[in-house]
């Protein structure tokens, strides 16, 4: 059965740069879309960026995928649905300035390579800044030398622009002080993360019982293959503490979470297996390593095995 992917047309508003209004459609095959988008989304067969619509877009969304949409005068922009939209509650994303303004967010953190040494909404939330509504921070940290991105662009460095309502300033100083922590982040760094943000305690309680649930652990990822009858019996023979020699490349989809899609199921194959490796240098030998998907080397199962931190799981057969 095909799967249908779930997409959210929202309208922003231009002063406190949020959806004001939004609604869902379902598309079954990406690439129809993907060709509706155009060239901007030539990189993008999964749909994961977000993209802002002109009116003929929304006329020819709506010939082609039955939704009808009207942002009247605002920016109307496309986006594909996200895990995000799970919690029982409104996640801070995307609506960080009203919040802020309105005392529920604590603080919020705008992280990106530069240039351009802006992010997408700086003027509005400047706007509240000089009314004193709103205090800022800026840090930037220049790369060693500039980092040349896939898709072209040259980027000299990082840059955070923090926020705060006045009064709160103290949790910038808090935020970097845990950036600093040793030993990678845990589960106690991501409730303090929540804390600091402004997420009530119920909120932060949820959200850990949901990583739980999602096989979540940081510093790790869940990496989906699939195998042959014979190169699963030879896991079986090692006792699934390995995998086997191959004379293939194999390809695979990693993830931090639970999530495989039915679509990447179909693609991998009927055998499906998956095991935990850590995250940073799995995804080091990795041609891509910001994508889902890879191809790992035969050469590089040795490695790949060295990295395994539990036993592998069988997924489906």
């Amino acid at each position: 059965m095909t799967e249908r992917h779930r997409f959210i047309l929202q309208a922003y508003h231009p002063e406190y740069a949020c959806p004001t209004f939004e609604t869902m459609f379902m598309v079954e095959r990406l690439d129809e879309l993907q060709a509706l988008l155009g060239p901007d989304a030539r990189s993008d067969p999964e749909i994961q960026q977000l993209y802002w619509l002109e009116p003929a877009d929304l006329v020819a969304l709506s010939a082609r995928f039955g939704v009808t949409f009207d942002g009247g005068d605002r920016d109307v922009a496309l986006r594909r649905w996200h895990s995000t939209r799970e919690p029982p509650y409104l996640v801070h994303t995307g609506y960080e300035l009203p919040l802020l303004l309105d005392g529920r967010k604590k603080l919020a953190r705008f992280h990106h390579e530069y240039p351009p040494h802006q992010h997408g909404w700086e003027d509005q939330f400047d706007h509240f800044v000089a009314q004193g509504l709103l205090h800022k921070e800026v840090d930037v940290e220049a790369f060693d030398k500039p980092h040349r991105h896939a898709s072209g662009p040259v980027f000299e460095g990082l840059r955070t622009a923090w926020y705060a309502p006045k009064g709160e300033e103290w949790r910038i100083a808090a935020f970097r002080l845990i950036e600093k922590t040793k030993g990678g982040w845990n589960d106690t760094l991501e409730r303090l993360e929540g804390m600091l943000y402004g997420y009530e305690d119920w909120q932060n309680d949820w959200w850990a019982d949901y990583r739980r649930r999602k096989l979540s652990q940081f510093g790790t990822s869940l990496v989906y293959a699939a195998l042959s009858p014979a190169e699963l019996a030879a896991v079986e023979f090692a006792g699934f503490r390995s995998l086997p020699a191959l004379d293939r490349p194999l390809p695979v989809i990693s993830s931090f979470d639970d999530d495989l899609t039915e679509d990447e199921r179909q693609r991998l194959g009927s055998i499906l297996i998956r095991f935990r490796v850590k995250a940073a240098p799995f995804l080091s030998l990795m041609a891509n390593p910001r994508e889902r998907g890879h191809v790992m080397r035969a050469d590089q199962i040795k490695d790949v095995n060295g990295l395994l931190l539990e036993k592998i799981e069988v997924v489906a057969q």
